[in-house]
């Protein structure tokens, strides 16, 4: 299998730098036009299936790829972002001060959950039973799956079997994609937060190439 890992377009909460979490925040004009970059980056690998969380910035991702791809996005509720509970809307930049020490055990993968939010642990649990379905179910085919930062980042430590408390040690951008491939015995990362699609489109568009 070919698993490529997309993380939706840029929002105004990106920009802003708010958790986003389960709210429904729509894409900003430049994530519509990331989404259109991320397909034609795809296109060459022809992917067979595209599955997306159910958050609206997510399926608007997968619904301008899926158009360029030729494909029908399944949307999938165990793709969703994790809950941040007290924390959705916030401005990260300030938590450090206002939510003091639990805000840093919590980037530091001390605290097993934000105040009033979804656990890692279940985050862990339902990535990684999408992942063993689709392992299962897709095993020679080529899998785009639009989703979000925090299930993004529990694949790959699902890839490398590895403890998920620290899944903030990986960088995911918005519009960015990762690609794992392999199979259920053994699964190689082959690369994280790629970007490269998005500065080619913001070159072609302005009339560099």
């Amino acid at each position: 299998m070919k698993l490529f890992l997309i993380r939706h377009g840029e929002t105004p909460w990106t920009v802003a730098k708010r958790y986003q979490g389960t709210t429904d925040v729509p894409l900003s004009r430049k994530g519509i036009r990331q989404a259109k970059a991320i397909a034609q980056a795809l296109g060459p690998y022809r992917p067979s299936r595209l599955y997306t969380s159910t958050l609206r910035r997510a399926r608007e991702t997968a619904r301008r790829m899926a158009c360029e791809l030729g494909l029908r996005p399944v949307a999938d509720g165990r793709l969703n972002e994790i809950n941040f509970g007290e924390w959705e809307g916030a401005y990260y930049p300030r938590l450090s001060n206002k939510a003091g020490a639990p805000f840093r055990k919590w980037r530091e993968g001390k605290l097993g959950k934000p105040p009033g939010g979804e656990s890692i642990r279940s985050l862990s649990r339902r990535v990684g039973q999408f992942f063993r379905e689709i392992l299962r179910s897709h095993p020679e085919e080529t899998v785009a799956v639009v989703s979000h930062g925090g299930p993004i980042k529990m694949f790959l430590f699902k890839a490398l079997k590895a403890a998920s408390c620290s899944i903030w040690s990986f960088r995911i951008d918005p519009a960015s994609i990762s690609l794992i491939e392999g199979n259920s015995n053994l699964l190689e990362i082959v690369w994280t937060n790629g970007t490269d699609h998005l500065s080619l489109a913001r070159s072609r568009r302005r009339g560099w190439q």
